[in-house]
């Protein structure tokens, strides 16, 4: 019989190379805890690992702004409300009409060819609506 001991799932290399990618803190212990490679390959990877770590702790873009600008809005914001404005301004030109004489918010996107993103489209939509039903403008 052959006397080999099994290795737990944190032993394989496999698990450790998974936890170097997804949470290297945990990856980098137990490659140098369970000593799967050469010293020199656990160097080279803590090197990278280290590199990788430094030149993310200096990019602070994460999409997400917690200060706000000096007119208070963001450029996304500021799209939207250019193009909520241009929703109301075309609704404003089936305002009063019967629904049957009017062109729906969608027959004028199309139309015009605008062309903005998906979240701007509902909210051109929505300035188009608050237009042709005479609503007051809310941007």
């Amino acid at each position: 019989m052959e006397n080999h001991k099994q290795l737990k799932w944190y032993q394989k290399p496999t698990a450790v190379i998974i936890l170097l990618i997804f949470f290297f803190p945990v990856g980098l212990y137990l490659m140098w805890k369970n000593e799967l490679w050469t010293k020199k390959t656990r160097w080279i990877v803590t090197g990278i690992v280290a590199v990788m770590v430094i030149i993310n702790s200096g990019n602070n873009n994460s999409g997400i702004s917690n200060s706000s600008s000096s007119s208070g809005s963001s450029a996304s914001e500021e799209t939207s409300k250019r193009v909520y404005r241009q929703g109301y301004s075309d609704g404003q030109t089936g305002y009063g009409l019967p629904a049957s004489s009017r062109a729906s918010a969608d027959e004028f996107y199309m139309a015009r060819g605008y062309n903005f993103s998906s979240a701007d489209y509902y909210v051109y939509k929505m300035g188009y609506d608050d237009g042709v039903y005479g609503r007051s403008k809310k941007y």
